[in-house]
């Protein structure tokens, strides 16, 4: 055989058996698209280089034709699967590409005119020649340069799609842009094909592309999955072997840390000590980058476990800036800070000394004539109205900080609110409270701070109602797990551009045009609880509050109908008419 027969076969018949070798390394390429263009490309380059064998060994024109057209087809679809493999291990996902089926269709047209090049001879014409050694020569026309062009072009965009990639990685990654580049020199023996006598007219890229899938796949596998990890997201990156040493980095995280640079294969925690988290745990750490409070930047750090065969390879750390989140919180936290400081203020001093004003006032009543008694009565409810509110208030603190919040658990409902009427009641002499009769038990999903909000709603009820004698009536109803308790009153009633604004819902505050912290009290722990709470209109004048709030599952009633037939509080006797639809 003559030598240069022998070198050819020899090239390619090697670049096909070590992609065939290099194929169980690939299948083992965790990201799905990642693995499924390197496997198409080893295919296609087996087969192409396979056909150039057969091309070069087959006996016969049309047998030599037939194999070389198998691997003129088979290194098109291979300029196809590098591209596919190139976008996926790079982040871009060609599955969603634009335009995807209009390229898929173009390769397979382009596919067909070399199938059917004895029809018409575009793409090459052969003939036997003696020089340099009997073989069928192969000559290429014009749709054959242009399409080369073409495909250079696609593979170009292959090429910049990883160097970037590896370039936005640390500095481990320069053996996987070596091999890369290598991929791309035997391009010059394919321009130059035939101008040299030792040199056939063929396309010599399947050396190259075995030459990559050994280096990745069998030398660098690792760092070829750990860098493609590191550069799919902008965050900073960090890659540890089993022992805690830096094997890379990405970009981000040099830009980040100078202190990585020259850092492969020192020990995490002496290069970056703050980054030495328990292993398995996430942390926020700071990094200050100067005096001012500006210059602080909080950063969260994961741990994520590598395994190859059920063992440990290594920990990837991702650096993820969260420093507006944490700012936040840090607010948060002050403010937290500036309302237990409030709630002290006003669970102690304020009500303290209000209640010494309430009771040297009582000592007052017999030695003020008839004229001064009604200044003194006003000056009585005034001081229970201020005690109230700093009930309120602290209410409404400790519903913010949680301090008083404990676990939603059952509670009993009518029971709750016996107890707040008859608390009203005590408090008001005057009014008339009225709780409709029925012996059903109903338990709802809350806790203690559900007396807050009855509480408010009943003196609501009465501090602003312009009846000579105030009247309240609760009731209650089920429907489907949800109970709703009625608090209807004679008062003005609510004003329809306000009912949607009186708890403060559309400002969430206690700015809002509500009539006051008590009735927006009652909207946030409701809404803690899982319920809610709105206003309709009484007939024939008042208000009535409506609460739901969902119902324990242990307190249902099997024989309560869905309709809301069954009222734990409302009897026969019901006198108060609402529209229970919202």
């Amino acid at each position: 055989m003559n030598s240069v027969v022998l070198a050819h076969v020899t090239v390619f018949a090697g670049s096909a058996l070590a992609c065939v070798a290099a194929l169980p390394r690939a299948r083992r390429v965790r990201h799905p698209e990642t693995r499924e263009g390197l496997v198409g490309l080893l295919l296609a380059v087996t087969i192409w280089a396979g056909g150039y064998v057969g091309y070069l060994l087959a006996p016969g024109e049309r047998l030599k034709i037939a194999f070389y057209i198998a691997g003129f087809i088979a290194a098109l679809f291979a300029v196809g699967a590098w591209l596919y493999f190139c976008a996926a291990y790079t982040g871009r996902s060609p599955r969603r590409a634009p335009h995807r089926w209009v390229v898929v269709g173009v390769f397979f047209v382009t596919s067909a005119l070399k199938a059917t090049n004895p029809l018409h001879n575009l793409y090459f014409t052969a003939a036997w020649t003696t020089e340099p050694f009997p073989h069928l020569a192969i000559r290429h026309e014009l749709l054959y340069w242009v399409v080369l062009g073409v495909s250079y072009a696609i593979v170009a965009v292959g090429f910049y799609m990883l160097l970037e990639q590896f370039y936005y990685t640390g500095a481990d990654s320069r053996p996987l842009a070596a091999l890369a580049a290598m991929t791309a020199v035997p391009t010059v023996a394919t321009l130059i094909g035939g101008e040299l006598p030792w040199l056939l007219p063929l396309l010599y890229e399947p050396p190259g592309v075995a030459l990559f899938a050994l280096g990745t796949l069998f030398v660098y596998f690792h760092r070829f999955e750990t860098i493609q990890f590191a550069a799919e997201s902008d965050d900073a990156a960090v890659f540890l072997d089993q022992g805690g040493r830096i094997r890379d980095y990405n970009r981000a995280a040099r830009l980040l840390f100078p202190s990585l640079a020259g850092s492969v294969g020192q020990p995490l925690d002496t290069v970056l000590p703050h980054l030495a988290i328990e292993r398995g745990g996430d942390d926020v750490i700071e990094v200050d980058l100067g005096d001012s409070d500006d210059l602080r930047r909080f950063y969260e750090v994961s741990r994520n476990t590598f395994t190859s065969g059920g063992a440990t390879a290594g920990e990837l750390l991702t650096i993820d800036d969260v420093t507006d989140r944490e700012r936040y919180r840090l607010r948060l936290e002050e403010r937290t800070e500036q309302l237990e400081a409030l709630n002290r203020v006003v669970r102690h001093d304020i009500r303290n000394d209000m209640a010494v004003i309430r009771g040297w006032s009582e000592t007052l009543r017999d030695h003020v004539d008839d004229d001064g008694q009604d200044a003194l009565d006003r000056v009585l409810r005034k001081s229970d109205h201020v005690i109230e509110l700093t009930e309120t208030a602290r209410d409404f603190v400790d519903s913010l900080t949680g301090d008083a919040i404990p676990d939603i658990k059952p509670v009993d409902l009518r029971e709750l609110i016996e107890d707040e009427v008859q608390a009203a009641q005590d408090s008001y002499p005057d009014a008339e409270f009225r709780l409709r009769d029925d012996s059903s038990q109903v338990t709802v999903r809350a806790n203690e701070m559900l007396s807050s909000v009855f509480r408010n709603l009943l003196n609501n009820a009465v501090q602003h109602n312009d009846s000579d004698t105030p009247q309240v009536t609760i009731g209650c109803e089920t429907d489907d797990n949800r109970v709703r308790v009625r608090i209807a009153d004679n008062g003005p009633g609510v004003p329809d551009d306000e009912k949607t604004t009186i708890f403060g819902k559309g400002e969430r505050g206690i700015d809002s045009a509500g009539s006051g912290i008590g009735l927006y009290l009652v909207y946030v722990l409701t809404d803690q609880f899982g319920g809610d709470v709105w206003v309709e209109d009484n007939d024939p004048r008042g208000a009535v509050f409506v609460v739901e709030l969902p119902v324990a599952e242990e307190s249902l009633d099997p024989s309560a109908s869905s309709d809301g037939s069954q009222d734990p509080f409302v009897g026969p006797d019901a006198v108060v008419e609402t529209d229970p639809e919202r």
